[in-house]
């Protein structure tokens, strides 16, 4: 912060920043792992889509693994972000980026129709390496994330690092879910879960 004073004029200009957003620092980090929820996504967008071009300048990263999960109600409200992930996994050849989805129109997660959806989706994976209602890559799961789970897995993959970003956005349930677990697990020996968030 300063102070700017002209002798011909008697006001005064205050500068101070430049402020960024939270979620710009993702690359900081040596794994990231980014929560949008809602219309939440929207700040990922902007960084896939970087994540993207930079894939087609060969770009390096000091990020070495960005973990995505988005948590939508259905993929078909955000058919825009879906396009995006999928320019991602066209260019990402160093395999950069792990996408998770989480549909979360279906309450019941052991219900016969999720069971089946399940069985269904699991197996056109396997054969085809996509999944059957999006088309990508991405793993697609039914119903809302486990974040304990999905962070505990996340460190057990990267024991030798010492901090992993996680950048949420989305609804207040579900960023104090995350800073919840986040909070949870750096009680426990291994990395240790940095937690920016930004609610909608």
């Amino acid at each position: 912060m300063e102070w700017y004073t002209h002798s011909r004029f008697s006001s005064q200009l205050y500068l101070d920043g430049p402020f960024g957003e939270g979620h710009q620092d993702w690359y900081r980090y040596e794994v990231s792992v980014l929560v949008g929820g809602g219309i939440g996504v929207t700040p990922f967008a902007s960084i896939l889509k970087d994540i993207a071009h930079k894939g087609t300048l060969k770009s390096t990263f000091a990020c070495k693994q960005v973990y995505f999960l988005w948590v939508t109600r259905t993929q078909k409200h955000f058919e825009w972000l879906t396009d995006i992930i999928r320019e991602v996994e066209e260019k990402d050849t160093t395999g950069l980026v792990t996408v998770h989805i989480f549909i979360t129109q279906f309450y019941e997660k052991f219900d016969l129709r999720t069971t089946m959806l399940y069985i269904c989706e699991r197996h056109f994976q396997k054969i085809s390496g996509r999944s059957l209602f999006t088309g990508l890559q991405a793993i697609t799961h039914f119903g809302r994330p486990n974040f304990n789970s999905t962070l505990r897995r996340i460190s057990d993959v990267h024991p030798e690092v010492g901090k992993i970003g996680v950048f949420s956005c989305g609804p207040p349930a579900m960023t104090n879910g995350v800073e919840k677990t986040c909070a949870e697990l750096n009680i426990n020996n291994g990395p240790t879960f940095i937690h920016h968030f930004e609610n909608f």
